[in-house]
């Protein structure tokens, strides 16, 4: 009796096993067709929201199979922010629904996978997206400093973000800001010249290079590069006269 009480649940653990497995392989299945394709598309090309929705209702088949596909709903999450650009729908967050369809599916990959700061980085992202910047931005912003001040593209991204809301800032978010802008400075992945750029399309690079402790030299090219090519410039127009 007991040795088939054994085999039984033997049998029966198996087939768990299996059907789970199964869910898993056929959930990464719709998440890796749907990335791959989305990754693949010209998004400069894009033009309506409506055009996302494909991609969106892939991933979705992949949420249906496993829930806890944190990659799949951090996807679906970025799929329907890039939806509110393409819509109408609503200018800040209180406004949009996509956008608060965003914040719950992020939320929701980092109860399954906490301290991942790709996640929270996307949401510093979205409730930046407020006509004035309350705590849920606050706590996001530094998470994000806190997991992904030295990933390149994250980096970046919340740089870009500081500069934009740099009025609305306190003492803090700008500290943590300079940091971001430190740091994408000495990522190879950026340019001297293509920082120098970003900085001034903010009218900060000035007050960014001045506040910048013990400059490197890239940072040094960051606050002197476009200078060194207007003089060149300049010398060339010169000669030519």
């Amino acid at each position: 009796m007991w040795r088939l009480f054994l085999r039984v649940f033997t049998v029966v653990s198996l087939a768990v096993i299996a059907i789970g497995s199964g869910r898993y392989a056929i959930a990464d299945y719709y998440y890796e067709k749907a990335k791959s394709r989305y990754d693949a598309s010209n998004l400069r090309s894009f033009e309506f929201s409506s055009e996302l929705q494909p991609f969106i209702d892939v991933v979705d088949r992949a949420l249906t199979w496993r829930r806890s596909h944190a990659d799949a709903l951090d996807f679906k999450a970025d799929l329907l922010y890039r939806s509110w650009w393409l819509s109408p729908d609503g200018q800040y967050l209180d406004q949009s629904a996509l956008l608060q369809r965003a914040v719950r599916l992020h939320k929701e990959a980092l109860n399954l996978r906490r301290n991942w700061s790709y996640s929270s980085a996307r949401l510093a992202l979205i409730y930046s997206h407020q006509a004035k910047l309350g705590k849920e931005f606050d706590k996001w912003f530094l998470e994000t400093h806190r997991l992904g001040l030295y990933e390149t593209s994250i980096a970046k991204s919340l740089m870009t973000i500081g500069l934009q809301k740099w009025s609305q800032l306190n003492k803090r978010q700008q500290d943590y800001t300079m940091d971001f802008i430190r740091v994408s400075i000495e990522q190879k992945a950026n340019s001297p010249e293509a920082m120098a750029i970003l900085l001034d399309r903010y009218k900060k690079r000035a007050e960014i290079c001045l506040n910048m402790p013990n400059k490197t030299p890239r940072a040094i090219a960051v606050c002197t590069k476009l200078e060194s090519n207007a003089q060149r410039l300049r010398s060339v127009q010169l000669a030519s006269v």
